[in-house]
């Protein structure tokens, strides 16, 4: 793809009004030319530096990075969004961690049973319940444990789970098309759905398809770690699942032993659930599992703020910008590095949102619309900042008209592509279109649609409060010839992807990174402009189910 430089791209801008006008286009020329990969490698910089120690929601370090946003913010000029004129929405945590030790998992069949061993066999964080649990229960097998009559799927056709502890697969079935089969495998769902149904407990199984995508092993460095539900204004606490005694992971030699004693035959239902049918059953077996968990209530802060929109009718709309401000702290890493620093994931996605805003803030003409900037807390600890503010925004619930997440873009390269998961489902998708379009940028569907990307970051939590949203991502695709764009972020996710790694010394673009934000901008700008808020498409799987 031909390279297209700050200038060119400016004349481009210039002569591509539109409905807005010479003066309004003159306006977002100026705005995106003042992105510099300088600048946004200067954010990445002090964000991902070994002092913030890796930003784990709940401790100093994030503290010192939502401060040093928070700066950052009052030096663009933004208007404060959070609580009594600041910029921070503090929301209070119940935060829970595994007692080393503690947690025990034995399976039981008539008179024989045996204990499974923990990190080889199984895996158990932190409970949300009493801080001493043991329960035993029967055990029945539901497939993926998916109800989805718009399939005429239903797992739990033919068993009763009250009372029982569900064994799931992961996942969903590869016939469901990638929305539903995004929206289905959600481990968050799956939790709900056997609440919901009175089971009182989940154990997982990992399909061949995640086992390969995820080794065990990358899963044993998060033990101990501490896991975070927040707690709402009336004491309650979202998605903490305390009814839920039971739960667990297990490995491949975990799951053969469990499905050797219940005599069924794993490799065979493997393939039987991956056909796209169903066939649930008890086990015969029942299991105890105990745990002791240590708890304390934290509290960690969203940090907000915003410029006003300059239309009369329109500013009182609100566009918003996300990206996730935390990552996974200090933890076993390897060749002696424990400060996993998230220089992609996700100071990348933050510098992008701090460039856009500084852009923003110094056109002579505010967007139309009001643009809200949110770095949020609790993104690896299960989308928890985004859904507090989706469900508690500083601003009328009913007036967040459109969400852009920008997380994790991996930028070692001079990309010349864009990803928007989930634009395809309302209008976002001609806003992205023309914004890639002017950029010129190429526009690249999902190319991972297995990975169901889609509910696995902030944009989910405002897909699931009715808002058209989208998940903006760097592509895999080169303006240099000589670099193989997609080889270089295949290994940043193989090799870097939530390890210590992730650091400061991977590769770097100044010119992909100013291309992507600039297009990000852009996207931005047009949405905040346009007459009509976004809306989802007729018949949308995630507008019928979630749309208001």
């Amino acid at each position: 793809m031909k390279k297209i430089t700050t200038i060119v791209l400016l004349a481009l801008l210039l002569v591509s009004c539109g409905a807005t006008g010479p003066g309004a286009a003159n306006d977002r020329a100026v705005a995106i030319a003042s992105i510099t990969g300088s600048s946004f490698r200067g954010h990445m910089e002090i964000l991902a530096a070994d002092d913030m120690e890796g930003r784990e929601a709940g401790t100093e370090g994030f503290d010192r990075a939502a401060d040093y946003v928070a700066g950052q913010y009052q030096l663009a000029g933004l208007a404060p969004m959070g609580d009594n004129g600041t910029y921070f929405q503090a929301i209070n945590f119940l935060e829970t961690r595994l007692v080393p030790g503690s947690a025990i998992m034995s399976l039981q069949k008539g008179g024989a049973g045996f204990d499974l061993a923990f990190s080889d066999d199984f895996l158990r964080s932190g409970g949300y319940g009493p801080a001493d649990e043991e329960i035993t229960a029967p055990l029945v097998f539901v497939g993926h444990g998916i109800y989805a009559p718009e399939y005429n799927h239903d797992d739990f056709s033919e068993v009763e789970v009250s009372g029982k502890i569900m064994v799931v697969l992961s996942g969903a079935p590869p016939q469901f098309d990638t929305d539903q089969r995004a929206f289905y495998s959600s481990g968050s769902g799956k939790q709900a759905v056997a609440a919901e149904r009175g089971a009182v407990g989940i154990i997982t199984v990992r399909t061949p398809v995640d086992q390969a995508r995820r080794p065990w092993k990358r899963f044993l460095s998060s033990i101990g770690t501490p896991g975070m539900r927040w707690i709402d204004r009336d004491g309650t606490l979202y998605q903490g699942f305390p009814q839920l005694a039971g739960r667990a992971l297990l490995s491949s030699a975990g799951a053969e032993k469990l499905f050797a004693l219940s005599v069924n035959d794993l490799e065979q239902l493997f393939e039987k659930h991956a056909s796209g049918e169903t066939g649930s059953f008890d086990m015969g077996v029942t299991a105890t599992l105990a745990r002791r968990s240590l708890q304390r209530t934290v509290t960690s802060a969203n940090v907000i703020g915003l410029i006003r929109g300059s239309d009369p009718l329109l500013q009182n709309e609100y566009v918003v910008f996300t990206a996730h401000l935390d990552h996974l702290g200090i933890r076993p890493g390897e060749d002696g590095d424990d400060i996993h620093n998230g220089a992609y994931d996700n100071t990348a996605g933050v510098a992008a949102v701090l460039e856009i805003a500084s852009a923003m803030v110094a056109m002579d003409r505010a967007p139309r619309r009001t643009i809200i900037f949110a770095a949020v807390t609790g993104e690896e600890k299960g989308m928890q900042g985004s859904s507090y503010f989706a469900r508690n925004p500083t601003v009328p619930a009913a007036q967040l008209v459109a969400n852009i997440n920008i997380d994790m873009p991996y930028l070692g390269f001079p990309v010349s592509d864009i990803e928007a998961f989930g634009a395809e489902h309302s209008t976002l998708l001609a806003a992205v279109k023309e914004a890639t379009t002017e950029i010129g940028m190429d526009l690249t569907p999902d190319p991972m649609p297995e990975r169901v990307r889609f509910v696995r970051s902030d944009q989910f939590a405002f897909v699931k409060e009715g808002i058209p949203a989208l998940a903006f991502k760097a592509g895999a695709k080169s303006s240099d010839p000589e670099i193989d764009g997609g080889a270089m972020l295949a290994d940043f996710l193989e090799n870097h992807y939530h390890r210590a790694s992730d650091d400061l010394k991977l590769p770097f673009s100044a010119e992909g990174a100013e291309r992507f934000a600039q297009t990000a901008l852009l996207l931005g700008l047009i949405v905040a402009d346009q007459e009509a808020r976004p809306v989802w498409n007729t018949g949308d799987f995630f507008g019928v189910k979630y749309g208001k």
